[in-house]
């Protein structure tokens, strides 16, 4: 499996140019820095300009990672909740290094991860109503919604590593496998899901009894926690 970072989405690339903006700008803040007794300060000139890449800087982290993240978290910490607090020089490296550090997590796949995460809590409670559904005899819906989620899921993964998921399920399970997203098995596996899947979508409802949709629906479950991370 190749440990590269998958490629940037067009707009998380926007964000990234955005937060590279904002740390160019946190630099022009020097030319306002002033020194006296007590440590290095903004001077009144200076604080206009100051509180305005404050609130950018709010707003990106809070767009990009959401308003109970960490970045945001450590954001709140560093200026006590209070923007107008913001005064020394020292605040001002201490935001910088954490928009720096968002940047990096952008860049390396954090918010890929997030969605995955996300995207796994929502196909849990999806593949729940297939096993209710297939508990209580209705075993075609239940197949039809097992194959809803391993189709998003494979979409996703898809484009984590860059593999053009307009395809159709079955030749992006190739892709992956082509890729070394995961080995033979997997794809075996994958492929057998979808195959019945396909069945229950195209009326074949002989092909699969309960037993295999349940087996489905946990072996779905296994690969979302899997390789849904």
């Amino acid at each position: 499996m190749s440990s590269q970072p998958p490629p940037l989405d067009p707009k998380h690339g926007s964000y990234a140019d955005r937060m590279e903006g904002l740390l160019r700008a946190g630099d022009d803040l020097s030319q306002y820095f002033v020194t006296e007794p007590h440590g290095d300060y903004i001077s009144e000139k200076g604080k206009v300009s100051l509180h305005a890449w404050l609130g950018s800087v709010y707003n990106i982290l809070t767009t990009v990672f959401g308003p109970k993240s960490s970045q945001v978290e450590h954001f709140r910490h560093v200026t006590e909740g209070n923007l107008s607090k913001v005064r020394y020089v020292s605040d001002i490296y201490a935001i910088t290094g954490l928009l720096q550090g968002a940047l990096d997590d952008l860049r390396n796949g954090y918010l890929v991860g997030q969605q995955f995460l996300i995207a796994g809590e929502v196909f849990d409670s999806v593949l729940e109503q297939a096993l209710c559904l297939n508990k209580n005899n209705y075993k075609d819906p239940a197949a039809v919604l097992s194959r809803v989620v391993i189709e998003d899921a494979l979409r996703r993964i898809a484009r984590s590593v860059g593999i053009d998921d307009s395809q159709n399920a079955s030749k992006i399970n190739d892709e992956l496998k082509k890729a070394e997203r995961y080995g033979v098995p997997r794809w075996r596996q994958v492929q057998s899901w979808l195959d019945v899947g396909n069945s229950a979508a195209h009326g074949r409802f002989d092909d699969y009894n309960q037993t295999v949709v349940q087996l489905n629906i946990d072996g779905i479950r296994e690969f979302l926690a899997t390789e849904l991370r």
